[in-house]
């Protein structure tokens, strides 16, 4: 019986449901990747693009290279050095935490900073990640070399070369020229809306502040390329060009300065006095030769950043280094008012050249008694007489009347007026930070300040320069300026011409007159003729000299001037006396003046014996070059 063969399961196939199910997987796939390179390179290309591009293309800031300051004779008194920064960009930090705080502790320890310092500059949210945020300016070239050798590990940081200020005759001119340094956080807003960078330095004080504008210069950009460290690798087009601020040349002679500061310290030195301040203008221009406040500060201790124990010792020295007396100071200016006085009196006919006023050493008013400087007095004395002697009783008369010859005086109100058309009472516009306007008083300003009344007294006080009167030497040098040149008041001016680079001139400033004085030449003329006998007169009435003119006799000097002692509030000396200020106005020659000269030595004594020969000498050295041996080398 033949056995059939066995039976063998059908063959079966791959379901279709499966088959479909992965092709449909594939196809989809395939269409979704399809969707997303269209989304990139399509939808979205063009903003993918852009941030590839600023990845690797950026639009850089080219700072302006600060202007550099001369003397009038072109010497250099602030100039650019090299420094370096280390700075970072924080959009080229790494992203990972771990990363950045890495580069935080490398880079602090190059630099000397801990990594929390360092991380509190570039902290979200606190600057604009493209934007260079200094870290620690300066550094040494030494760190600069480091940082730079080591770049490849520092990712986001930056070694910026920065031109610091150097002021090469440093304490001679501090004060004037002030110093740089970054914007302090209460302008920082304003000055970037303005168009500086956060991190940029400024003028913080002096010619350095109020020339900003034409000292800084114009910043510059340039379209460059980076690699993956944010370093430049190419500059691909310059959008705007970088223009280098203008260099300033001021109207100060730095020899005359110096001679200035040297023998203005000895009279200072032999009156043991703690400040004092000079101040000399060329009479035809308003142009500042010299201006001189001591003590000062050298400015080169903020070139790099000042310590704060530094700063501290500064700021709170009682006789104030870092202020300006000369443009800022208010002072009495003691009997160096009294040719305003005298030119009051004259223009509105209280007294004519030629009127005398007795002076008896004395007068009494509602009980109370004015002394002249000298008890016996000068006997009848007029306008010209007056002024060389510097008769008091003769200017109480004047300014407030004298019930025993019946004149009449002009009262505040025209004293003040003529004050005011000298310049005093208000700020004479001198570009410089820190002028204060001093103060022409007024029955008002009285009752609210102190709230009394106003008393004749305080005419009499007002007509010889003291009381409430107050003046800054600036103030005094103009004034005194003004009669040497017959009565054009001219702005005082710090700055001659703004120069380009190359030295071509940008800018030359004028003279310029700010008003004439309401006062007729022939009584300008009697004043001028009185503050020359100040100090070329030997004999003026009976027994008295030029107030000046026994210190200055051995100068040779035709010039004129006025010797001024002002009494403050201090402790008397043994004879019950107020200590006083030694002051000194003048110019020279007399009859052709290329100088005037303002001196003001605090608690100096007599004007004559401290503040005359320092005028003198200046002017002497500054007319004919040789110095001399004076009262002061004693």
């Amino acid at each position: 019986m033949t056995t059939a063969p066995p039976a063998f399961p059908p063959r079966r196939s791959l379901p279709i449901d499966r088959t479909f199910l992965f092709v449909t997987l594939m196809v989809a796939l395939g269409l979704v990747l399809i969707a997303q390179l269209w989304y990139l390179q399509v939808a979205t290309g063009a903003q993918y693009l852009q941030r590839a591009d600023t990845n690797r293309l950026r639009v850089e800031t080219e700072k302006p290279l600060r202007g550099v300051i001369y003397d009038r004779n072109g010497v250099v008194v602030a100039r650019n050095i090299s420094s370096f920064t280390a700075s970072i960009r924080p959009t080229d930090l790494p992203r990972d935490r771990t990363a950045r705080n890495d580069v935080f502790a490398r880079l602090g320890s190059i630099i000397e900073m801990s990594p929390d310092e360092i991380g509190k500059f570039v902290e979200p949210g606190r600057v604009d990640p493209f934007l260079l945020t200094r870290i620690k300016s300066p550094i040494t070239r030494e760190m600069a070399l480091i940082l730079e050798e080591q770049h490849t590990r520092l990712p986001g940081v930056v070694v910026q070369f920065t031109p610091v200020r150097e002021y090469p005759v440093g304490l001679l001119l501090g004060q004037l020229l002030g110093y740089t340094g970054p914007i302090p956080p209460s302008q920082v807003d304003a000055r970037v809306a303005s168009g500086y960078g956060p991190d940029e330095f400024i003028g913080l004080s002096g010619v350095e502040s109020s020339f900003e504008d034409e000292l800084r210069g114009t910043a510059g950009r340039q379209q460059v390329e980076v690699d993956a460290m944010g370093r430049v690798t190419n500059v691909i087009e310059t959008l705007a060009p970088t223009i280098p601020g203008a260099n300033v040349v001021l109207s100060i002679d730095g020899s005359l300065q110096e001679l200035a500061a040297a023998v203005l310290a000895r009279g200072m030195n032999r009156a043991k006095s703690q400040q004092g301040s000079l101040v000399a203008m060329d009479p035809s221009t308003g142009e500042i030769l010299a201006m001189v406040s001591l003590p000062g500060y050298d400015n080169n201790l903020f070139a790099t950043g000042i310590s704060q124990a530094e700063y501290s010792r500064l700021a709170n020295d009682v006789w104030r280094p870092l202020f300006s007396h000369a443009v800022g100071g208010q002072v009495p200016p003691g009997s160096t008012f009294k040719m305003v006085t005298a030119a009051a009196a004259l223009q509105e006919r209280i007294v004519t050249p030629t009127t005398n006023v007795s002076c008896t050493g004395s007068i009494t008013r509602n009980g109370l008694q004015f002394r002249d400087w000298t008890l016996q007095g000068h006997g009848p004395v007029n306008a010209r007489q007056a002024l060389g002697v510097s008769c008091d009783i003769y200017f109480y008369s004047v300014a407030g009347g004298n019930p025993y010859s019946g004149l009449q005086g002009l009262g505040i109100v025209r004293l003040a007026t003529y004050a005011r058309a000298f310049g005093l009472g208000e700020k004479t516009g001198v570009r410089l930070p820190g002028e204060s306007p001093g103060l022409v008083p007024s029955p008002e300003w009285k009752r609210q300040a102190k709230g009394e009344p106003w008393y004749v007294g305080d005419e009499y006080n007002i007509g010889i320069g003291q009381g409430y009167l107050l003046a800054t030497p600036l103030q005094l040098a103009s004034m005194t300026a003004t009669l040497a040149n017959g009565g054009t008041v001219y702005r005082p001016r710090i700055v001659r011409e703004l120069r380009e680079t190359g030295g071509a001139t940008r800018t030359t400033y004028r003279p310029e007159a700010v008003r004439t004085l309401p006062v007729n030449a022939e009584y300008v003329a009697a004043i001028r003729a009185g503050m020359r006998d100040v100090t070329n007169s030997p004999l003026i009435v009976p027994g008295f000299a030029g107030t000046a003119f026994a210190p200055l006799r051995t100068f040779g000097l035709d010039m004129a001037g006025k010797t001024g002692t002002a009494e403050f509030e201090g402790p008397r000396d043994s004879k019950g006396r107020l200590p006083t200020h030694a002051l000194f106005v003048g110019y020279a020659p007399a009859s052709d003046p290329k100088i005037a000269v303002a001196v003001f030595v605090y608690g100096g004594g007599e004007g004559s014996e401290i503040a005359a020969p320092i005028a003198g000498e200046v002017i002497r050295t500054y007319l004919y070059g040789v110095p001399l041996a004076t009262s002061l080398d004693r």
